[in-house]
């Protein structure tokens, strides 16, 4: 008697893992307790937005790196520009080339098929969802919901304190004067970027769970990407420069 074991697909993985993440960070925005200000003071004048990178590798022009020292608010202009940033810097090709080589090798997302020339679309769908995903977070929600898409970094404490802020911080932000409020910003901007995805998608990759499959894991990498900031550190301290 013959017995074959049958691999469990990748993609099925994905599919009963999404409900599991966005249960859990709609969980996170209603038991997370509140933890104070921001150190934002709205005394202060506006200055550059600064030039720094996490590990070397990320644009960190949003990470706070010294969570007690104040900053100044971050006005309209400086959010497009951090959205802008991250779109033209060097990292936004390989991060695209990245996702689009997992996609190939797991047979996950758009379905286009094998070989190099699906690799391409998978690379310009991959560059176009990173795109609106930052114009979204970064920009545009932060600006008509007068929230701050900077990440405020803990600094301090237990590991498994700076793990569960860096958690929180994908569903609780802070406001330009430095409340605390719900991330609209993320939660509503990845919502956005996902379901703009489907417009440039295979008919046969537009679904309800394949779109909140990509939704969840878009929160998941954010997240992961917080641990790099709250862990990864700075090239370059804040400084406050004076625009005149």
């Amino acid at each position: 008697m013959k017995i074959s074991i049958c691999p469990r697909p990748v993609a099925a993985t994905h599919r009963t893992r999404a409900p599991r993440l966005i249960f859990l960070f709609a969980l996170l925005l209603i038991v997370a307790p509140a933890f104070g200000q921001a150190k934002i003071d709205t005394a202060l004048p506006e200055s550059p937005l600064p030039h720094r990178r996490v590990l070397l590798l990320l644009p960190g022009d949003e990470t706070m790196q010294d969570p007690n020292l104040p900053v100044a608010p971050l006005r309209t202009k400086p959010k497009f520009e951090m959205a802008y940033r991250k779109t033209v810097d060097p990292s936004f090709l390989i991060e695209s080339a990245m996702f689009a080589g997992y996609d190939q090798a797991a047979n996950y997302g758009p379905q286009y098929g094998s070989g190099w020339g699906p690799y391409a679309q998978r690379f310009g769908y991959n560059a176009a969802n990173l795109s609106s995903t930052f114009l979204f977070t970064d920009a545009v929600l932060p600006t008509v919901f007068h929230q701050d898409p900077r990440y405020f970094r803990k600094g301090s404490g237990s590991i498994g304190s700076r793990v569960w802020w860096a958690l929180r911080s994908e569903v609780v932000a802070f406001s330009d004067k430095g409340v605390e409020m719900p991330n609209y910003s993320s939660m509503l901007g990845f919502g956005m970027s996902t379901a703009l995805s489907n417009a440039y998608s295979p008919p046969s990759s537009i679904t309800f769970n394949k779109t909140m499959e990509r939704l969840a894991v878009k929160e998941g990498v954010s997240f992961g990407l917080n641990i790099m900031r709250e862990f990864g550190g700075v090239t370059r301290p804040e400084k406050h420069s004076i625009t005149r």
